[in-house]
């Protein structure tokens, strides 16, 4: 039928001499399009998914479905984002850990923002310019990183520097009365005169994790690790200045952009935006 039109022949012609129905003919040209336009899409969105992985290696199906709305404008299901990924050999493999028999507590409910941090500190790979120091805060609620220093150096200095920003960018009233609690590990920082002076003197409770515990601050041991899976492991950083402006840029991105599964796919600052929005 298609072939009969490209020549010329009119629908008219067409179902007279094969002697169907011209409704029927009509319906037979029609159903050309919409399966080009189909095929177009599926191209068209096979590529846009090429390119989120090749920008995010190490995110699955889902989050790249999130991506695809988030940039694209691109609504698709799930299940369409996974079927390409896999022919594309696109997914990223599924981290397997050794089961625990014995079950450690310490990993505590909250229930608002600006009501539990957590600190902690790790080491970075700099080149030339050997270790630099992390040290960062996180919100345990909205995931959200409120404070963090990146140095050369390893001191109660770069913590409390973390800290005090993490406690202006959330009370910029002051701490007094507010109910934070700030928990870390056993570092000598975390442990030191000046930083259990500072917490107390500024109303804030302190806690501290059982040893060998890691489980116990959970929240930010688990961003250590999405950091270096999803930046600082894909590069080899020549110079401490190079270190710090990817860091500097991924905890903006993480911060602002990044879809997290625990908060429904939302950014840290898209989810705080919509409990402010709730409660307005």
């Amino acid at each position: 039928m298609q072939t009969l039109v490209e020549e010329g022949y009119s629908i008219p012609q067409i179902t007279k001499a094969l002697r169907i129905n011209r409704t029927y003919g009509y319906e037979l040209i029609k159903e050309k399009a919409p399966k080009k336009r189909v095929q177009n899409d599926e191209a068209s969105l096979r590529q846009k998914i090429q390119e989120l992985c090749g920008m995010f290696p190490t995110n699955g199906y889902r989050r790249i479905c999130v991506w695809l709305k988030k940039k694209y404008g691109i609504n698709v299901n799930h299940k369409r984002v996974y079927r390409i990924m896999k022919e594309l050999g696109l997914l990223s493999k599924p981290a397997h850990y050794q089961a625990k028999r014995k079950k450690k507590g310490g990993k505590i409910p909250v229930s608002r923002s600006n009501e539990h941090f957590q600190v902690d500190m790790t080491k970075i790979w700099c080149g030339q310019d050997g270790w630099g120091y992390l040290f960062a805060v996180i919100d345990a609620y909205d995931k959200e990183i409120v404070g963090y220093k990146f140095s050369r150096f390893c001191r109660t200095d770069e913590l409390l520097f973390a800290v005090d920003q993490a406690l202006n960018n959330r009370f910029p009233f002051g701490t007094q009365g507010k109910g934070l609690t700030i928990r870390s590990d056993n570092g000598c920082q975390m442990t030191s005169r000046r930083y259990m002076k500072a917490l107390k003197d500024a109303g804030i409770k302190q806690e501290r994790t059982g040893y060998n515990n890691p489980d116990a601050d959970a929240y930010i041991e688990r961003w250590f690790r999405t950091l270096k899976e999803e930046t600082v492991w894909l590069q080899e950083y020549s110079s401490f200045l190079e270190a710090k402006n990817d860091i500097d840029q991924y905890i903006k991105f993480y911060n602002d952009e990044r879809p997290h599964s625990a908060l429904g796919y939302l950014s840290p600052k898209e989810f705080r935006q919509s409990i402010t929005s709730n409660v307005a």
